[in-house]
């Protein structure tokens, strides 16, 4: 039985709790300590940890009053609205992250335990963490709280002119997304360190991230944690944009190697949706020859599973076919003497900002990729199930209607025009194929 098949008989076991139940709401965490963010499943938009919920708990960090209504209403049978991206992969026939997460090995062996206890206070068993915004990339769907280059450049230059003024500090103050200072006091991080004991002899997953996470002391400090305290059942992840120093890219790989004794499984994510200058365009600091290079020696040096996580956009539909066969490619070169499957990835679409989704190019864009995805489907029968139902599902979503298209359609040609001008960048020159598109969205 395959995994998409194995995936899918969850979904009637899930159901027989509720139509809307979905483990990772208990089960799976990501903590924003820069700010004080959080949200279970990386769908839903973060969420305000209230600093007074965390003094009279610590666990608050996961288990927020805010969360625990979503919780109910799962309960209830009731869909949280902030889970549209599973409710309308559902709605059109596919199979979710709802499944795809419940019936992982952090998740589904707690079935009962939510059950029997509802919303108490749950200890996750998924977490994924940032203790920082610091970062040397300033990818264009990023944003401030999540990148110190991207906080440099508003702090210079201010918000986007877009009709929502993108990634202006107004909003981030507004909703207390401002990112802490790093020579501040943090007690969110503070919090964190307190619950660390109690929480890290419980996790199934632990997945660092950022920002760059490498460029964090406190990333390190838990690596040297972990070195010195073996959890056997524990599965390890970090995140990394791949271009930092080698310096940084060589530690990592000791380190990885020293903890790999001691843990169950680690695992190395990293990001791309596109190959070389169009690559290069959209998350701007990154130096395509140095990534691929540092991905092949962190696959030569390791023997551990390598993911690359998408955030497909409308500008990499002009070479994300072809980026896709590259890690195929690479999938049988360093699988070929391995007995699992060390290089993975996942077809996740971007959703914001608006402006660079999918679903506002033209049709002839769309009519053009649709055909592509189809033919790299046809060709590469090495794409598991499961992989393929995430392409369709990307092309599914392309190809839907979005009411806002004009106005967005104009947000797009005003932020790359002003992306341009600031990051000495030339949208045409990279993406010739999409001239008409960018001519008509200055059109409109």
């Amino acid at each position: 039985m395959s995994d998409h098949e194995k995936f899918k008989k969850i979904i009637p076991i899930l159901n027989d709790v509720s139509p809307s139940f979905c483990l990772a709401k208990w089960y799976q965490l990501t903590l924003y300590l820069q700010n004080g963010f959080n949200h279970s499943c990386h769908h839903p938009s973060p969420h305000k940890i209230p600093l007074i919920e965390l003094e009279e708990n610590y666990k608050a960090l996961h288990n927020t009053k805010f969360k625990k209504e979503q919780m109910q209403k799962m309960l209830d049978g009731t869909r949280p609205s902030e889970c549209d991206y599973c409710w309308n992969a559902e709605d059109n026939g596919h199979v979710s992250d709802r499944a795809y997460k419940s019936a992982r090995s952090w998740a589904y062996p707690h079935l009962n335990e939510v059950i029997k206890n509802k919303t108490a206070d749950v200890e996750p068993t998924y977490l994924e963490i940032s203790f920082s915004n610091a970062c040397n990339f300033k990818c264009a769907y990023c944003s401030p709280d999540l990148s110190s280059q991207w906080y440099e450049e508003i702090d210079k230059y201010g918000g986007y002119p877009t009709s929502q003024n993108f990634n202006g500090f107004g909003w981030f103050k507004q909703v207390g997304k401002m990112p802490i200072k790093h020579s501040d006091p943090n007690p969110y991080v503070d919090a964190f360190w307190k619950w660390w004991p109690e929480l890290y002899p419980k996790l199934n997953t632990l997945r660092l991230t950022g920002g760059e996470p490498l460029l964090s002391k406190d990333v390190w400090r838990m690596l040297d944690a972990i070195e010195k305290d073996p959890n056997p059942e524990l599965c390890f992840a970090i995140n990394t944009n791949l271009g930092i120093p080698d310096e940084l890219i060589n530690r990592m790989i000791k380190k990885i190697n020293s903890i790999s004794k001691n843990i169950k499984e680690v695992q190395i994510f990293t990001s791309g949706e596109a190959v070389g200058a169009p690559g290069e365009y959209i998350r701007y600091g990154l130096n395509y020859d140095q990534w691929t290079g540092n991905l092949e020696k962190v696959l030569d040096n390791t023997n551990n599973i390598v993911a690359i996580m998408t955030t497909v956009n409308l500008t990499s539909i002009t070479t994300y076919c072809n980026f896709v066969r590259y890690i195929l490619d690479l999938r049988i070169r360093y699988n070929k003497n391995s007995t699992f499957n060390k290089v993975q990835f996942m077809t996740n679409f971007l959703r914001y900002p608006e402006f660079l989704s999918l679903t506002i190019l033209d049709s002839a864009s769309k009519q053009r990729f649709t055909h592509e995805v189809k033919t790299l489907i046809i060709d590469r029968s090495d794409l598991s199930d499961s992989e393929v139902d995430q392409l369709n599902r990307m092309i599914d979503y392309m190809n839907g209607t979005d009411s806002k298209e004009l106005q967005l359609r104009k947000d797009f040609a005003a932020f790359i025009t002003e992306y341009d001008h600031r990051r000495g960048t030339d949208f045409n020159n990279t993406f010739p194929e999409l001239i008409e598109f960018y001519t008509l969205c200055q059109q409109t």
